[in-house]
């Protein structure tokens, strides 16, 4: 019963950090009170949070229902300037990344684009399109995972999405997603994407018109708790920068929390807050098409539109050389018509006999036309 006793702690830790169920709204300001951003959940002394415009901020205090963030300055963010280059090599799929994954590398899994996609909070759903903030079983935010899984393939990603549910929603969901996220990381996807929406009241931090279309803003979440923070926050800075250069203010902000999240299972793992529960459903999934083009060209480059520019090209140049060969063989058979009449005339009627061969080579579309024999 001792050594029971004295086991107990270890057990606990042996799980990973969780993010808890604490639905709390804290409204965040700077030093001077003014204020940054809205946030539903634990929040901690520590935590940081990179802006819109890639300001960084540390948590300093956290009170009952506001917290005090420092102003730490500009954050360094990714060059995306291959975006501007039609680059179309990986870009975030990392040779790394595939070796620590993968079991195999013969080309065809080089090649092949595969993300894995699951959903932690199964009742969340959106209040003015599903009736509730909450469904027990398969909540509208499924609606958006599919919406946006359709739309990477849409991109020639392969997706597999795992529609399991991880009820309730409490502390422990994050456990019980956990097996979700390993037993889809055994199919070695580049990445793993965990799909949520917010859950702060006011939907005008989340409103927004991208693309000409009425859509929601993103929020990405990244757990400092786990080995791979690092990475998994480089991963995240990668995609706003490019959500950044594709559609301004579609990412709204990172927040890198204190919870683990499940990140510490894959380098490239995210979490992706669609929305708030008080956002219409359409603008959020009109907002998984915007999406699903940023990590497509996050991870494997821009390589739609590239390829669909490049088409066309390939296929004048492969019309241009089957020209030029045509060219190519009546030039030639032209110069043997030639030879062919000064040897047989010496000279004398070499004219007709050219015209005449000409026209019987291209079937009277070019020189004299033959007379019928009697």
């Amino acid at each position: 019963m001792k050594k029971l006793i004295f086991l107990l702690p270890l057990l606990l830790l042996s799980f990973p950090a969780d993010a808890s169920a604490d639905s709390t709204i804290r409204t965040v300001t700077d030093a001077s009170g003014a204020p940054l951003f809205t946030f539903c959940g634990d929040l901690n002394t520590g935590d940081e949070y990179i802006s819109e415009n890639n300001t960084l901020y540390r948590i300093q205090s956290v009170h009952d229902t506001n917290a005090i963030a420092a102003c730490i300055g500009p954050e360094a963010m990714p060059d995306v300037s291959f975006l501007e280059l039609g680059q179309t090599q990986p870009v975030f799929a990392s040779t790394e990344v595939s070796a620590k994954n993968a079991k195999t590398t013969d080309k065809k899994d080089d090649q092949r684009k595969l993300i894995a996609m699951y959903v932690t909070h199964s009742d969340e759903s959106y209040i003015p399109t599903d009736g509730t903030e909450s469904k027990d079983g398969h909540g509208g935010i499924y609606d958006v995972a599919r919406k946006f899984r359709d739309n990477l393939q849409a991109q020639g990603v392969d997706v597999i999405l795992d529609e399991s549910t991880h009820l309730p929603h409490d502390a422990g969901a994050y456990r019980r997603s956990r097996q979700t996220a390993e037993r889809l990381l055994q199919k070695r996807p580049d990445a793993i994407i965990d799909i949520h929406r917010d859950g702060i009241p006011d939907e005008g931090e989340y409103e927004k018109q991208l693309d000409g279309k009425q859509a929601s803003r993103i929020r990405l979440l990244v757990g400092k708790s786990n080995q791979n923070s690092a990475v998994n926050r480089e991963f995240a800075k990668q995609l706003k920068a490019v959500a950044d250069k594709q559609y301004p203010g579609l990412i709204k902000d990172i927040f890198i929390g204190k919870g683990n999240y499940n990140q510490d299972l894959s380098p490239n793992a995210i979490l992706l807050e669609f929305g708030t529960h008080t956002i219409t459903k359409d603008r959020v999934l009109a907002s998984t098409e915007l999406m699903a083009d940023v990590v497509s060209t996050t991870l494997y480059g821009p390589q739609t539109g590239s390829a669909k520019a490049e088409a066309p090209k390939q296929e004048q140049k492969k019309n241009s050389s089957s020209m030029t060969g045509i060219v190519i063989l009546i030039v030639a058979a032209v110069i043997g018509i030639l030879i062919f009449a000064l040897a047989q005339t010496g000279g004398s009627g070499m004219k007709n006999k050219i015209t005449r061969g000409i026209s019987e080579m291209t079937g009277g579309l070019m020189g004299k036309k033959p007379h019928k024999d009697n």
